[in-house]
């Protein structure tokens, strides 16, 4: 990664500035840029539950409980 230049540092909320691989094509007119970190876990389980999945506030509050998510 590194020596093609295909590596880059991304911030992370937790883990500081975390290594991640970058795009191998390159644009001279538009270049890619990179703005957002891996997500924590479990970042999105409300936006695909709800979104995806069509599940409601209280069905989402209660999966905790049943240990189907943490």
């Amino acid at each position: 990664m590194k020596a093609r230049g295909i590596q880059v540092d991304i911030p992370h909320p937790l883990a500081g500035r975390v290594p991640q691989l970058a795009n191998p094509m390159r644009f001279s007119a538009t270049p890619i840029e990179y703005h957002v970190a891996p997500p924590m876990l479990g970042q999105h389980n409300d936006d695909v539950l709800r979104e995806l999945l069509g599940m409601g506030a209280d069905e989402i509050e209660r999966l905790p409980q049943t240990h189907v998510v943490d």
